[in-house]
């Protein structure tokens, strides 16, 4: 043997050492068996949420899941159980709270590991005046995207939704979702808390005590969830309800830093709604609240409310910091409302007696009563956006609004049968860039309102804009609202600076609200590439190591191998394919360790 072929033995001697050490201490790359393939079937990111589907593994498979790129983290506890789950598609795993950027997901699976790499996640659109000159992030989430320190994330499912639990720093615990949300129910005021030891809200101010605690909550629903037990009850003051109301209402009072997410493009809240409420009580409560990635159905009363309280001309406890968006919104049928204009509903979503709200990116879907925005002419409410919202076969109120100044823009009015925006009571609308369509009255001004209109198409319409439409955004307007020069005046809003997502192209808005809009959706695209490995020790079956094609796999297989490594020997395309023992696409070391262990198991 010469000096060349020694130092070659040597090295491949090596190799193998080092293959052997690694193979026995990790995981190596995965076998999966024919026609056990595991595809990609979507993947992708969408507002700082991660996703991706695969065919060829169940639920049952998948023993961890990791992600890394831009963050980095590991699922366990109630985010692997929830947030890997069977669907239709496959089996589907969902992981939100990332920050923009790209990402690898990592799934340890009974087939090995699976690496879905190069997925781009995207930041959310932050325009509006939910963020304005504030840098805390809107409910429980920071502005990168990530959750805030401490936050708390209950799982809730149509399942667990009367048994998933929450404590308080001093040991208050309180189980069911109903419950946990709906805080007037703990209050008796005229009404019941319980009708028997067995029926009874037991919130115990629970949201309050989390807000206290400086705790900030999130809630993630896991696809369709009907009403829970602990809401407030039909057409009574019982569980925190009110007469003509139809009830199913969770009233939070004085929480703050609260998300309310769906988890996938399946989450739905059906038969009940939410209200966000501050308390004279707390008044430094009430503040910071999301609703995002949900759809609502057959909602009896409102579908999501917040409310301040105002004592004569004074707001005493503001609502303040809310950002509903991305939602879906469905008009309910009521057989038996309790007051004759309610049998569609109340409201989709309302706000009023506060400031700072942004409503963007949703869908109302025939809607007779919208968006109200101050429940009377003596409301207060101030600093709200409208933008990429599509109202879609509604009839009025989108919005209808008092005492408010409203930057509403980018915005798609289809078929709208009574009234787009409606303005009252000295508010006052700076209104650009909305699309118009087949609708009868776009705006109406009453009661010394007002609206600014740049730039609004108009399709096929009836009546269109009774406001001013101006030839430059910085023109003034006539009006009497507390805020006059909303739009001009950069101490009062973030539109004389730009700092917001525009789309000047009103024939546009449409491709981008089916891009960008409503709830997460049902997607064949993938992005990135998809890596499978293999099993360690695969059966005969899979891999027989018969090099040669000799019909059994024996020293003769390992001397081939080992010439070919040694490179004084060729393989044929068949045999290649036999020597890739670990099927990675390559012939090394490993596959000589491979083989030498099948050889000892024989």
């Amino acid at each position: 043997m010469n000096q060349t072929e020694t130092k070659k033995n040597r090295i491949l001697a090596a190799c193998i050492a080092a293959a052997t050490a690694v193979l026995s201490a990790a995981v190596p790359p995965v076998y999966a068996a024919e026609g056990d393939a595991v595809t990609a079937v979507s993947a992708g990111g969408w507002n700082e949420m991660l996703y991706a589907v695969f065919s060829g593994l169940t639920d049952a498979d998948v023993t961890g899941v990791s992600y890394s790129g831009t963050a980095s983290g590991t699922l366990t506890g109630d985010d692997l159980g929830y947030l890997v789950r069977d669907t239709d598609a496959g089996l589907r795993v969902d992981i939100p709270g990332l920050p923009a950027g790209t990402y690898d997901l990592s799934l340890t699976t009974s087939k090995g590991t699976v690496v879905q790499s190069g997925i781009p996640v995207s930041a959310q659109d932050r325009s509006g005046y939910a963020h304005f000159q504030y840098t805390e992030g809107v409910g429980a989430y920071q502005d990168s995207g990530l959750l805030k320190p401490g936050a708390i994330v209950l799982y809730v499912t149509d399942d667990n939704k009367d048994s998933v639990s929450v404590t308080a720093k001093d040991g208050t615990t309180v189980t069911g979702i109903g419950n946990i949300l709906n805080s007037a129910g703990q209050d008796v005021g005229g009404g019941k808390t319980s009708g028997s030891s067995t029926a009874v809200n037991t919130n115990s101010g629970i949201i309050r005590k989390l807000a206290e605690d400086g705790t900030p909550l999130v809630i993630r629903l896991v696809g369709n969830v009907t009403a829970p037990y602990g809401l407030t009850a039909y057409n009574t003051t019982d569980f925190g309800g009110a007469k003509g109301d139809n009830g199913f209402m969770a009233r939070m009072k004085s929480g703050k830093d609260i998300t309310i997410e769906g988890v996938g493009p399946d989450a739905c809240i059906d038969g009940w709604g939410l209200h966000f409420i501050c308390e004279d009580a707390a008044p430094e409560l009430g503040k910071s609240f999301e609703v995002r990635n949900l759809a609502f159905r057959n909602v009896p009363e409102d579908a999501v409310g917040m409310e301040g309280v105002q004592n004569g001309d004074t707001v005493t406890a503001s609502v303040e910091r809310c950002w509903i968006h991305h939602n879906e919104f469905y008009v309910p049928s009521i057989a038996n409302p309790a007051e004759s204009d309610k049998k569609q509903g109340d409201g989709a979503c309302d706000f009023k007696r506060g400031q700072y709200f942004t409503n963007s990116y949703n869908l109302y879907d025939g809607y007779h009563k919208t968006n109200l925005v101050g429940a009377n002419d003596s409301n207060l409410q101030y600093n709200i956006s409208f933008h990429h919202n599509y109202w879609k076969d509604c009839a009025a109120r989108g919005p209808l609004a008092r005492n408010a100044n409203i930057h509403i823009y980018n915005n798609i009015y289809e078929h709208q049968t009574d009234v787009g925006q409606d303005s009252r009571a000295n508010s006052y609308f700076f209104s650009e860039y909305n699309l118009f369509e087949n609708c009868d009255d776009c705006t109406v001004i009453k009661s010394g309102g007002a609206i600014k209109s740049f730039q609004d198409a108009f399709v096929n319409c009836e009546h269109e804009t009774t406001g001013k439409a101006v030839s430059a955004k910085t023109d003034p307007v006539s009006n009497n609202n507390k805020y006059p020069d909303f739009d001009t005046n950069p101490a009062f809003s973030y539109i004389p600076t730009g700092d917001y997502i525009l789309e000047t192209d009103t024939a546009n808005l449409k491709n981008l609200f089916a891009s960008a809009g409503g709830t997460m959706d049902v997607t064949t695209t993938v992005s990135g590439t998809t890596t499978v490995g293999g099993k360690t020790d695969p059966p005969a079956e899979a891999v027989t190591g018969d090099i040669n094609a000799d019909g059994t796999c024996d020293k003769a297989d390992l001397v081939l191998l080992h010439q070919f490594l040694l490179a004084s020997g060729d393989l044929t395309e068949k045999q290649a394919a036999s020597a890739d023992l670990n099927a990675d696409g390559r012939i090394n070391a490993a596959d000589m360790t491979l083989l030498k262990r099948l050889l000892l198991h024989q």
